[in-house]
């Protein structure tokens, strides 16, 4: 079964780009495109799309808004942020709202098709390098934002763990370092989420670098 991709970004050229890199792959199927969020939204009946390749900065609705009123709406396609404007404010913004990853522009076509891939799977990414934007400034901008009671609650491996979740391990590569299976990882992870209530990776790396756990 393919996966049924939408590019919705405002440069024709960006997007032509994007269907010859996936054009090569047998489960991924570009079924839309749209130039700016309006007529993505006005089309994503036509398309059910099971994943949307979202820009940030276009005409008429921006990508903050487009993945707003996705969810409004009550669209159950999962969104990937790719722009090439990576400031903490979109960042955080994107995934406060529900984005399922957000990945920059710079990126290699093999990394953006393991993304697409894993996030229809499941799973939510935050690209690693963006870390170090998320860490600008975090003093002045969430001086009253660590949350020392929930960090409190996590067991030193639980807190070993978020760390290395924040700095973009996958299961299989924390339970490498840590010397446990995989399945004590994804046990261990159900718990952090659990008490510094997040929902996923994602925002687990956020509260990591809000609380300037890393």
């Amino acid at each position: 079964m393919s996966i049924r991709l939408m590019i919705v970004d405002d440069h024709r050229l960006f997007r032509e780009g994007i269907k010859k890199i996936l054009s090569d792959t047998k489960d991924i199927v570009v079924v839309g495109e749209a130039s700016d969020g309006e007529s993505a939204i006005m089309n994503m009946d036509i398309y059910n799309p099971d994943i949307i390749l979202l820009d940030i900065v276009m005409p008429h609705m921006n990508g903050i808004e487009t993945l707003s009123k996705i969810k409004d709406l009550g669209i159950k396609s999962k969104v990937i942020i790719l722009s090439a404007y990576s400031n903490k404010k979109n960042i955080i913004e994107s995934i406060k709202i529900g984005a399922n990853g957000f990945i920059t522009k710079d990126n290699d076509s093999e990394s953006l098709i393991n993304v697409i891939r894993n996030v229809y799977s499941g799973e939510t990414y935050l690209q690693p390098s963006l870390g170090k934007i998320l860490r600008e400034n975090i003093g002045e901008e969430f001086p009253n934002d660590i949350d020392i009671e929930k960090i409190e609650t996590l067991s030193k491996r639980e807190y070993e763990i978020l760390t290395l979740i924040a700095n973009g391990y996958n299961n299989k590569a924390i339970g490498k370092e840590l010397f446990i299976s995989e399945k004590t990882v994804k046990n261990h992870i159900t718990s952090i989420f659990k008490k510094i209530e997040v929902e996923d990776r994602v925002q687990a790396v956020i509260f990591a670098y809000t609380n300037e756990i890393i």
